[in-house]
């Protein structure tokens, strides 16, 4: 019989495994399930919060002619069973394989009234609450890459508006000294105000108050302090951290169902570098194919392998950042700043979709990625250790 693989979930992972997958595999059946039946291009959400919804990708546009596309909301997986209900349907769909890789659409909630670019949904809201009142006072909780892509974009298209990024650590940490020094400037130059090492005593209604007892006006506040997985495989009874993430071996299976795998920000391994991303999701979508399609054939099949080369951010329209890094993503000092950085910002985005509609026409396997071991040093993971026991003692 023909072997049953379902993948949950069609984004950079879910798509990546299915087309790679079907051109490794003549005799299987694919079934690839989403809720929805248009692509969400993540990495462009912020500017989509900005200058509008973009045209709509049809996920059925990037798959190959083979692979089932089937639209429905997954209502429980039942691994035990090896099968996924679904609502609005009697029967269930079963599975001898399964991929999860329903991202993270969530936020770790602050206010139970912040606003969030995590999800089509909720940048559809805060699109509309733009058009109600026209936001003048922009607050953005967390500044990591999402918070910085978000503050610089809304400060482009609307200059006399106030942005305010609050970080509760220190902000740009994860860059080099001079990428910090180029975002510190860009940021000054671009009157965008950047409060650091600062801890959120209480929200308001349309104030914040910090524990200094300083106080923050705003008219809206978006939260990109921390993203979710989805919750569903919890409530399904996979072991999951803090942050709804599936624990998985170092060949990206659940650690309780071998015959589950797991991609994208869903996906835990301990001890390890990955970071919830598509710079993550493609390769682990990638891989799980290759590795899924050589299990099924009666090959050996080998440990995730992954290494970062860099990050991009994008600044505005006109500027970005590029900060090369070691494999482990510790930032080295070599950057690409300004017009050139925007450009190669552009060209990554890009290439994610391409990447995608390659898989799809080619007949052999497109995309590749830097590999490399993804686990931490042992110096690394002590001192991880030591600073959890700090905290909980």
């Amino acid at each position: 019989m023909k072997p049953k693989i379902l993948i949950l979930g069609a984004g950079y992972a879910g798509v990546m495994a299915a087309n790679r997958l079907d051109k490794q595999l003549k005799e299987a059946e694919i079934t690839l399930i989403s809720e929805s039946n248009t692509f969400q291009e993540r990495i462009r959400f912020h500017e989509m919060a900005t200058q509008g919804l973009k045209d709509k990708l049809q996920i059925q546009d990037l798959l190959r002619t083979k692979v089932r596309f089937l639209q429905a909301k997954i209502s429980e997986i039942l691994p035990k069973e090896k099968s996924v209900k679904l609502e609005a349907s009697s029967q269930n769909e079963i599975y001898d394989y399964l991929v999860i890789s329903l991202g993270s659409a969530n936020i770790r909630s602050l206010y139970n009234k912040e606003g969030s670019i995590q999800s089509k949904e909720e940048v559809l809201k805060f699109l509309k609450n733009n058009e109600e009142k026209k936001i003048q006072k922009l607050c953005i909780v967390g500044g990591g890459l999402t918070g910085i892509e978000m503050a610089t974009e809304w400060k482009y298209f609307f200059p006399h508006s106030s942005v305010t990024i609050v970080d509760r650590k220190e902000w740009g940490n994860s860059f080099s000294e001079k990428g910090k020094k180029y975002l510190r400037n860009y940021m000054l130059q671009n009157n965008i105000q950047v409060l650091e090492n600062v801890n959120i005593h209480r929200i308001h209604e349309n104030e914040i108050l910090l524990e200094d007892q300083t106080k923050l006006a705003y008219d809206c506040l978006l939260n990109c302090s921390g993203f979710l997985a989805s919750s569903l495989a919890k409530k399904s009874g996979f072991k999951t951290n803090h942050r709804n993430q599936v624990y998985v071996d170092s060949f990206l299976r659940s650690n309780e169902y071998p015959d589950v795998f797991v991609a994208g920000d869903l996906a835990y391994l301990e001890n390890s570098i990955l970071r919830m991303g598509c710079v993550t999701a493609l390769p682990m979508g990638a891989y799980i194919a290759d590795q899924l399609a050589r299990l099924i054939k009666g090959k050996s099949i080998s440990p995730f392998s992954f290494q970062f080369a860099g990050r991009c951010l994008s600044l505005g329209r006109e500027e970005g950042l590029i900060q090369f890094t070691s494999g482990d993503d510790k930032p080295k000092e070599l950057i690409i700043k300004g017009r050139w950085g925007a450009r190669i910002k552009e060209l990554v985005n890009r290439f994610t979709i391409f990447s995608l509609q390659m898989e799809k026409l080619l007949p052999f396997r497109f995309y590749f990625w830097p590999k490399g071991n993804p686990i931490k040093f042992e110096k690394d993971v002590l001192k991880k250790s030591i600073s959890w026991e700090g905290l909980v003692s």
